[in-house]
């Protein structure tokens, strides 16, 4: 009964083993440790077989010799090599009588009473002998050695499904950092300068500068309108750098109160405030080793510019509620839309701070200012969005073209996706028209209406258009583009005199 009731505590205290951690090493020496403790099974081993090489290697030894860990089986080869050979447990009564025994972890010291037992039996996994677990235990004449084999092999199906467990846990992460590798890379290759749309010379200037500064720690200023990309610079400074591989964090600064915004920078301790239940760590230990961008920096109230010019000076700070300092290795890129300068002048923001951000200024033009890139952005947001919407739309109509060139664009790239979204959503045919275009662009041209065109002008313009769409799809020939419009030649020839497309 005592027997019995060690059994169960030693069980129970291996399934706490196998429960409480995903170590493998751990748990396999968690239970060989209780192995001695229990039932005083010394020496204690776990080999795994290695199927390519056929070796079968200690995972986890107890009580041996660090250089006696070392030791490896060829399959087959001494007790433990058969055993992992044949699949079945085998019990040596007394070491010092069987020549099967090697041995190979070192000799063991004759006891003063009895002799030394060795239990071995092996490791299953789905019906395959992956290993071994044995041990040695100091023994009496007529001693029950079943129960201890007994025993092993029961703990052999669990150190089976801690294996299991670790390959899975492994196989996992492996899934994971190859993932995450994937990621890495394609977010290398989306935010690579030569990826970022503009041909213009406001826009070679910004790729210019993003190389220059991009392998450096300098702290990065963006400027420009709302809607002209300064997220996309802030990406590609951070994916062209020496940082790529570590975070990049973005925080928007007109998001959140003052309060709340200090805690998500900067962290906080349990019971800083209200609600504040357990600790936090804020964006900038989050992004340790990358990059922080910092966007709208403008709406920083003055208690937060500070705090962040302390940051950008010294490299620390101190959660909300705490006083342990805190260290941080961060690249800083920070953005706006407002006029700093300006801010200054009205005490909205610090002299002191503007200086320290303004280390490397990079300036985003507005769209109005690269209408060469017009088209190109254009094209590249139709072709993504009818491959979302799964349309077959191949181009944009010339007088759909007139109108987006001729736009002053007040929300500049981020209105003109906007615009092309819209555009693929409402048509149903393979040609981007005018008036697939949003009311705002079609009010550019001059009309007598008040809120747009007349009827008759929209019937009009859309013959034109049509016409014009025709006559380039033929390459110039009237017949067939006639054919196309389903109208006769001498109908277009007349159309065409009207629209004065004759020589077009």
């Amino acid at each position: 009964m005592e027997k019995l009731g060690k059994e169960v505590q030693l069980l129970a205290e291996v399934s706490r083993a196998i429960a409480d951690s995903l170590n493998l090493e751990e748990t396999l020496g968690s239970i060989l440790s209780t192995l001695e403790s229990h039932l005083k099974l010394e020496r204690g081993q776990i080999m795994l077989l290695d199927p390519d090489t056929e070796t079968i290697a200690i995972k986890v030894a107890h009580g041996i010799p660090d250089e006696s860990k070392q030791v490896t089986y060829k399959v087959g080869e001494g007790i433990t090599g058969l055993v992992v050979q044949r699949g079945i447990r085998e019990i040596v009564p007394d070491i010092s009588k069987d020549p099967r025994f090697l041995a190979k972890t070192g000799r063991r010291p004759k006891p003063k009473r009895g002799r030394i037992a060795f239990f071995c039996v092996p490791i299953k996994l789905e019906g395959k002998t992956i290993g071994a677990i044995s041990a040695d235990r100091k023994v009496l004449p007529g001693e029950n050695l079943e129960f201890y084999v007994n025993l092993l092999e029961v703990l052999s199906t669990m150190v089976a499904q801690a294996v299991k467990l670790n390959r899975l846990v492994v196989s996992d992460r492996l899934k994971l950092e190859d993932e995450n590798a994937r990621l890495r890379s394609e977010l290398k290759k989306k935010f690579s300068i030569h990826n970022m749309i503009g041909t213009s010379n406001a826009m070679q200037e910004v790729y210019r500068l993003i190389e220059q500064v991009a392998n450096s720690n300098a702290t990065v200023l963006i400027r420009g309108e709302s809607g002209t990309g300064k997220d996309l610079v802030a990406h590609a400074i951070h994916y062209n750098s020496m940082r790529a591989d570590k975070p990049f964090i973005k925080v928007n600064c007109t998001a959140l109160p003052e309060l709340l915004l200090e805690s998500e920078l900067f962290g906080h301790e349990k019971g800083a405030f209200t609600g504040a239940t357990q600790r936090k760590l804020g964006r900038f230990e989050l992004a340790s080793g990358g990059t922080i961008f910092l966007d709208e920096i403008g709406d920083f109230s003055l208690n937060l510019q500070v705090k962040l010019l302390r940051v950008i000076q010294f490299r620390e700070f101190e959660r909300v509620g705490g006083t342990e300092t805190i260290r941080t290795n961060v690249r800083i890129v920070v953005a706006t839309h407002k006029n700093l300068e300006e801010g200054i002048k009205n005490g909205l923001f610090r002299e002191d701070l503007y200086y320290r951000i303004n280390v490397f200024p990079i300036f985003i033009p507005p769209l109005r200012d690269r209408k060469d890139d017009i088209m190109l952005l254009a094209d590249y947001f139709l072709e993504k969005y009818a491959r979302e919407n799964g349309k077959k739309i191949n181009r944009i109509s010339t007088p759909a073209i007139e109108m987006l060139t001729s736009y002053h664009w007040p929300g500049n790239v981020r209105e003109l996706e906007n615009c092309i979204e819209r555009a693929v959503l409402v048509c149903n045919e393979d040609v981007i028209r005018s008036d697939h275009l949003p009311p705002s662009l079609q009010m550019v041209q001059k009309t007598p209406s008040r809120d747009g065109l007349t009827l008759p002008e929209r019937v009009a313009n859309l013959e034109r258009e049509m016409i014009v769409d025709a006559l380039k799809k033929t390459g110039g020939r009237q017949k067939y583009a006639a054919r196309e419009l389903g109208i006769t030649e001498r109908m277009l020839g007349y159309k065409m005199r009207k629209y004065h497309l004759l020589g077009k």
